[in-house]
């Protein structure tokens, strides 16, 4: 299978990982917390109501940003100054990471019953749901990205 992102410059891939990744979770992952906040709060006594969201959003929240830093940091600074070896020694525990963020993504589409909305689902929960359904999208194909393309043209350069 073609993959395009296997032909483009490593500058350039770093540059779309952390635009087109970092900066949309940056941005979006707050909304997303207001939202779910907003559903379990207007419905509490609904079973269908994904208790606990908002906590597990934080959660990926804050474990995400420690990683995308780490990133940046340890990786796409390091590869920016020529120094690929250096960067390839954090690649394991990014990977672990990448590992970890599957175990919340599963974690959150738990409580939110596989993202399948309840018939009465107001539009705040409409638009979480789609929001969490991105956010799925988005984190398999960032993990992929580093995981099968990023990660390995690093360790064969080493």
């Amino acid at each position: 299978m073609y993959d395009p992102a296997t032909r483009i410059p490593t500058g350039e891939l770093i540059d779309h990982i952390r635009i087109r990744f970092h900066d949309t979770h940056r941005s979006e992952l707050p909304g997303l917390i207001a939202l779910a906040r907003k559903v379990e709060t207007a419905h509490p006594a609904d079973v269908d109501t994904p208790h606990g969201l908002t906590q597990a959003l934080e959660a990926i929240l804050a474990d995400l940003e420690a990683h995308m830093r780490a990133e940046e940091d340890s990786v796409f600074a390091v590869i920016r100054s020529g120094t690929v070896r250096d960067a390839v020694a954090s690649i394991p525990d990014l990977r672990k990471d990448h590992d970890s963020q599957q175990g919340a993504l599963n974690r959150i589409a738990a409580i939110a019953h596989g993202f399948r909305l309840p018939h009465n689902a107001c539009a705040s929960w409409r638009r979480l749901y789609a929001g969490l359904g991105k956010l799925a999208k988005d984190l398999d194909e960032h993990r992929y990205l580093e995981d099968e393309v990023l990660f390995p043209r690093l360790e064969a350069q080493a």
